[in-house]
């Protein structure tokens, strides 16, 4: 057998709820043998206010990225097959009506949904020396790749007419999210990598409260290379977002490839040094850097 030049090194998440006990965050991570799994979900509070006496309370939006993500979680279990994950996702939308009480809210209106949420889903599979990579995502939460190069969105926002700058400055419409009353889609992206990288599922809060895409990098990068060890980082990660963010959080990472932490930190080394000279302290007009790092 063929030894593997491609390990798992570390998997984790952060999350914070602005209201405690009302987050409408949710996450779930995952190894299965040669398998990954890192998913966050955004229960969204605008759409999905309706509280439901039946979940003690609870907004449907509270109850959608929980509900799903145990769905989500489940069909890691039995399926992993990305084209039956609909099915499990709308399994679990259907335990969600089944149980909930049907009164009428005041504050149901036509852009109301029941029970919606984001969804941001990375699974991976090592194979001797690679990773076969299926990213899933419905509305804006974002699944990410951050290698050598740099910070690469692998999803795709289901926002009209936005991309990662100008929804910073512009509240964008949703376009697809997952709910129980209108259809919805779930993306699928595939692909394989070789090389060492670090993958990211994260909800708007992580990234929705810094000035530019660039400034997201920045905080990973800068928190990695002053931090000692994987905890460490965990640490300054969730202390960087608590301090920037007026959201729930949720960031799910999973490392793969690299010999120890030290190596981690000489692999993004030059790249941090590169995103803070031209994108950080810098007078550039942002949105011309922004032309540039979005390629």
């Amino acid at each position: 057998m063929k030894k593997k030049t491609i390990e798992i090194n570390s998997i984790f998440s952060i999350a914070e709820e602005m209201v405690k006990h009302n987050g409408e965050d949710s996450f779930c991570y995952k190894i299965d043998n040669e398998d990954f799994l890192i998913a966050s979900f955004d229960g969204l509070g605008g759409s999905g206010a309706k509280k439901y006496e039946n979940y003690s309370g609870k907004t449907g939006a509270y109850i959608a990225s929980r509900a799903v993500c145990g769905g989500v979680e489940l069909w890691f279990n039995n399926s992993k097959d990305e084209k039956e994950i609909l099915r499990y996702i709308q399994d679990a939308l259907g335990v969600c009506k089944k149980y909930a009480d049907n009164k009428v809210s005041r504050i149901m209106g036509s852009l109301s949904k029941a029970f919606p949420t984001t969804a941001s889903i990375i699974t991976g599979k090592i194979d001797t020396n690679k990773i076969d990579i299926t990213c899933l995502w419905a509305g804006d939460s974002r699944c990410y790749m951050l290698d050598i190069d740099g910070l690469h969105q692998l999803s795709k926002d289901d926002l009209d007419g936005q991309d990662a700058m100008s929804n910073l400055k512009n509240d964008g419409v949703m376009t697809n999210v997952i709910n129980a009353t209108t259809s919805f889609e779930i993306h699928t992206n595939k692909f394989d990598v070789e090389h060492p990288c670090i993958f990211l599922t994260a909800t708007d809060g992580c990234f929705g409260y810094l000035n530019s895409p660039m400034e997201f990098e920045h905080l990973l990068l800068d928190t990695l290379i002053k931090s000692k060890n994987i905890h460490e980082w965990k640490i300054a990660l969730n202390e960087r977002m608590h301090n920037v963010t007026g959201d729930d959080y949720t960031l799910c990472v999973v490392i793969c490839g690299f010999a120890d932490f030290e190596d981690i930190q000489r692999t993004f080394v030059k790249r941090n040094t590169y995103v803070v000279d031209n994108y950080i302290n810098t007078q550039n007009d942002v949105n011309a850097m922004w032309d540039i790092y979005k390629k």
